[in-house]
């Protein structure tokens, strides 16, 4: 038979004299040298608990049962003949499961197994394995069915991807060994907070001289709530911007950019000689003067000579300022199309960067 499977028998008391017997008949259980009394039965038809026969006294190895008549004041005691019963272990199956079945990387998982055996449930500890990681070992507890019995447990270290996890049992001395077939728990990788830059508008234009203005937002990702602390990065030549606030804090608002580009001008002064086309005023200057006297030394009579060489000094010295530049390397943010970073940085606490390509577009 097989542990926790249940066994009938009969002992049965007779007199020799066929006269009527009174008293007690104790079962005993001859069990690896050791005998134990299961029960007391009364000889007149009287049973054993219900216990007897399931995981009382009937152990995994060899039981050797007698019945042991006690007399009473006119019958001698006797002891019946052996019964021998060959207990083997109960087989076991096992199924696994978790839940969620699929979770973030780092928060609780729940793992149960149930073992289910033919005629008594399972008990001893159960080890969840990943790989060759034992995750956790929980013990198993019976349920009502009477021959399966649950165990649970919670963890939180598992990798990120599809884990296949086996749920094991190695059994004990009256059961057998099980193992799940395996089954799997997916982690979705952790997502850190974090935070989006978007800067409007994009691609921005400007004429040379004059300074853009584009709206900068930071939104929050994932429960981001750090400040912000924004910059430019890859300006072009004698570009710079300012930031109003240059800090977003808590990680959500919006600042207002300023991208400010430089005039030509000579070399050694910061006074433009030419500002571009969307706008007037004091940056064209410069231009006013050689262009006039360009224009007064048509009208000069010719025997004004010395007031047309003094014309012409001028336009020379007009033409120069405007070309003079022609050797040296400060000359203001050229026209053309340029692409800069709008970049965000976490406060301290947080190595989180974030940037969006910016078009700047320079034209005259």
């Amino acid at each position: 038979m097989y542990y926790g499977q249940y066994w009938n028998g009969v002992l049965q008391t007779t007199a020799s004299d066929s006269s009527a017997l009174t008293g007690t008949v104790d079962l005993n259980d001859d069990y690896n040298g050791v005998t134990s009394t299961l029960c007391v039965l009364q000889v007149t038809n009287s049973a054993c608990p219900t216990s007897v026969g399931t995981t009382q006294g009937t152990s995994v190895g060899t039981n050797i049962l007698t019945g042991t008549y006690l007399g009473d004041s006119t019958h001698a005691p006797s002891t019946s003949p052996a019964v021998t019963i060959t207990v083997n272990p109960d087989t076991t199956s096992a199924t696994g499961s978790g839940s969620p079945a699929t979770s973030p990387q780092g928060q609780p998982v729940t793992l149960t197994a149930t073992l289910t055996g033919n005629y008594a449930a399972p008990d001893g500890p159960v080890a969840f394995l990943y790989g060759s990681t034992a995750l956790c070992s929980p013990t198993l507890v019976a349920g009502a069915s009477g021959v399966s019995s649950t165990a649970t447990c919670t963890t939180s270290s598992l990798p990120a991807g599809t884990d296949q996890i086996t749920a094991s049992y190695a059994g004990d001395m009256n059961f057998l060994p099980a193992t799940s077939a395996p089954f799997p728990e997916t982690i979705t990788p952790l997502i850190a907070p974090s935070f989006a830059v978007t800067a409007t508008p994009n691609p921005v234009n400007v004429s040379v001289g004059y300074a853009a203005i584009l709206s900068v937002t930071v939104t929050p990702l994932n429960g981001f709530a750090a400040d912000v602390n924004l910059a430019c990065g890859n300006l072009p030549s004698e570009a710079t911007c300012i930031f109003t606030p240059a800090t977003i804090a808590g990680g959500a608002g919006s600042a207002t950019l300023i991208v400010v580009t430089t005039a030509p001008h000579s070399c050694g002064t910061t006074q433009p000689y030419f500002v571009g086309g969307n706008g007037g005023g004091r940056g064209l200057a410069p231009l006013a003067l050689p262009a006039l006297a360009g224009l007064l030394a048509i009208f000069i009579p010719g025997k004004r000579r010395w007031l047309r060489a003094l014309l012409a000094v001028l336009l020379a010295a007009g033409a120069t300022q405007i070309i003079g530049c022609s050797t040296c390397t400060d000359l203001g943010t050229k026209p053309a199309s340029y692409t800069f970073q709008v970049t965000g940085t976490a406060a301290a606490g947080s190595s989180e960067v974030e940037s969006q390509a910016v078009t700047l577009n320079v034209t005259i």
